[in-house]
């Protein structure tokens, strides 16, 4: 953990490292347990958490996650092998070695695939550069928190700030940018959809179609792996039907149900899967059959 320190402290300490140096270090400093259990409480620990703390210096994170819940798992990564040998024996010391463990790594190489909460307490760039890793490497629905600065442009799903003390958290969100297509069976009638997502971390837009009717996905929410949006568009033979969608990311699919109103008629709910495709039918060509002029 590393304590607040001044902005001119943190000029300093970068400018001091030579020029053709290609890699971000924190310097250690012992954070307050006070910082370290609002972080935790943030988390909100559970019994199957694995708590991984990116440069975990005297292991003061995993070792108070371990205390806070009997039950979950703790890993700490930090450069310094001095730092890691201390922690490993105050987890020997406090009965906990069983459950916390510390490694002598970069933080950059860290296995994050079982974590379900990252922890970091680092200098801010540092936390950027280590943004994509855990990006790239940490589960949908994975908890990231930091204490006093945040991740530059990846917005906190939470924050918290106590006793002048900024406390932030994100929930790791699945991949959805791209195209996504699926099929539905409404009124024994089959309509195909075809859909592009944007993406910007957790915040999502995206646009689809249906035969040759185009609309906007409205009041779409990601977090983790569970996505929700809703959908009014024309449907051939029904009129102006509403969706609305429930389901969860793995990897290349969504599984979920919908909630199908037509108009005048009984809402149904239907199972959905969605599939990710290299290149949405949303592109295909549309022609002008559907065009009525005026009058």
């Amino acid at each position: 953990m590393f304590a607040r320190v001044t902005a001119p402290t943190i000029l300093v300490l970068f400018t001091a490292v030579p020029a053709q140096s290609q890699e971000r270090f924190s310097f250690f400093q012992a954070s307050t347990p006070e910082s370290v259990e609002q972080m935790l409480t943030m988390a909100g620990l559970r019994d199957d958490d694995v708590v991984v703390d990116l440069g975990s210096g005297d292991g003061l994170i995993p070792l108070t996650a371990a205390r806070m819940n009997p039950r979950l798992r703790g890993r700490g990564v930090d450069i310094d092998p001095k730092l890691v040998e201390q922690s490993n024996e105050r987890a020997r010391s406090q009965g906990v070695a069983d459950r916390v463990r510390f490694e002598h790594r970069n933080a950059f190489d860290a296995d994050l695939r079982d974590a379900t909460v990252v922890t970091m307490w680092l200098f801010p760039e540092l936390m950027s550069l280590l943004r994509p890793a855990i990006l790239e490497r940490a589960r949908p629905g994975t908890r990231v928190v930091t204490s006093t600065w945040g991740l530059g442009s990846w917005q906190p799903d939470e924050m918290s700030n106590n006793d002048g003390t900024a406390i932030y958290m994100w929930i790791v969100p699945a991949r959805m940018s791209g195209g996504w297509d699926w099929d539905l069976n409404i009124g024994g009638r089959r309509f195909r959809y075809a859909s592009v997502v944007d993406q910007h971390f957790q915040k999502v837009e995206g646009v689809v179609r249906a035969g040759d009717r185009r609309e906007v996905l409205n009041a779409m929410t990601l977090r983790g792996d569970d996505i929700t949006f809703m959908l009014d568009i024309t449907l051939d033979g029904l009129g102006l039907t509403r969706h609305e969608f429930s389901g969860k990311v793995n990897g290349d699919q969504i599984v979920g149900t919908v909630k199908v109103t037509p108009p005048d008629q009984t809402a149904l709910t239907l199972p959905w899967r969605a599939r990710r495709t290299e290149r949405s039918g949303y592109f295909a060509p549309t022609g002008t059959a559907m065009f009525q002029p005026p009058g």
